[in-house]
């Protein structure tokens, strides 16, 4: 069984992201790989029909806009979140937007969260340091009710909860802004911030090709231009909810179906129809 499993591991396929990425993966020359485009790798729940329908109810009721900044797995964007934050300030104060920050398990994060909602006079704000909290307050959102507070700050101790949070909070989400990681493959309209590795790039570009998201925004200044966009009317995030309906249609979002058929496929294929199997 294990010298199965090798065998079909070993060419290593790989499931490309954007078509960008053909002219980066292809000079390197692999001399034993098939290159497959599975599409984006999303889990089944956020491609659910209702978050869809509902943000695109509240962006033409002029709701405000319940937007997302989870931080990295390395929690290396202080700089620019705090920074952001601030900007969004009477943004908050006005009732145009709701936040939902999650620190994940990043102490330094935590604090620096409570820091910046300090500096916009923010002191009354909720915080959730569970998943039973987490799945509670999406449910109550999902319901059709609004949060106990304009900014709920997610906060945790280990590193499970900090990772599930932000998929659960991206289907209650209007805007998700971070920086162009995998998440820049969700199916949820995108603020892309500025990134931290410079492969991060191509999957800002990748959001925008397929018009869920925006290009990378390197400065503040930047972000809060879209934001203005939102200010003005619901056309932009009508828009990217348009472009994520159309991808679905497309396949674009079932990086994971494809991956496992495309699997199912190897497993059962004999070395002789699929040579490069081989060892």
């Amino acid at each position: 069984r294990s010298g199965r499993r090798s065998r079909v591991l070993q060419p290593a396929l790989e499931r490309t992201r954007p078509p960008l990425s053909s002219t980066v993966f292809v000079p390197l020359a692999f001399t034993r790989c098939s290159e497959y485009s599975a599409h984006h790798r999303i889990p089944a729940p956020m491609l659910a029909y209702s978050p869809r329908r509902l943000r695109k109810q509240r962006a033409r009721a002029r709701q405000p806009r319940r937007i997302l900044i989870p931080v990295g797995g390395a929690g290396a964007q202080k700089t620019f979140v705090s920074q952001f934050i601030q900007a969004l300030g009477s943004h908050v104060a006005e009732g145009k937007v709701q936040l939902m920050l999650n620190a994940g398990d990043h102490e330094h994060m935590r604090v620096a969260f409570a820091e910046a909602l300090a500096a916009i006079g923010v002191s009354d704000y909720a915080v959730v340091d569970s998943m039973e909290g987490v799945h509670e307050y999406a449910e109550r959102l999902r319901s059709g009710v609004e949060p106990t507070h304009a900014v709920t700050l997610f906060a945790f101790k280990q590193y499970f909860p900090a990772v599930a949070t932000t998929d659960v909070l991206s289907r209650v989400a209007d805007v998700l802004a971070c920086k162009p990681s995998e998440l820049a493959f969700y199916p949820v309209p995108k603020l892309m911030i500025r990134r931290v590795g410079d492969h991060e790039a191509y999957s800002a570009l990748r959001a925008s090709e397929l018009g869920d998201g925006t290009l990378e925004l390197r400065e503040v200044e930047d972000a809060m231009a879209y934001i203005a966009q939102m200010d003005a009317g619901p056309d932009l995030l009508l828009t990217m909810n348009k472009c994520i309906v159309s991808n679905k249609k497309s396949g674009f979002y079932d990086g994971c179906k494809n991956a496992v058929a495309l699997a199912t496929e190897l497993a059962a294929s004999s070395e002789k129809s699929l040579p490069f199997l081989a060892n």
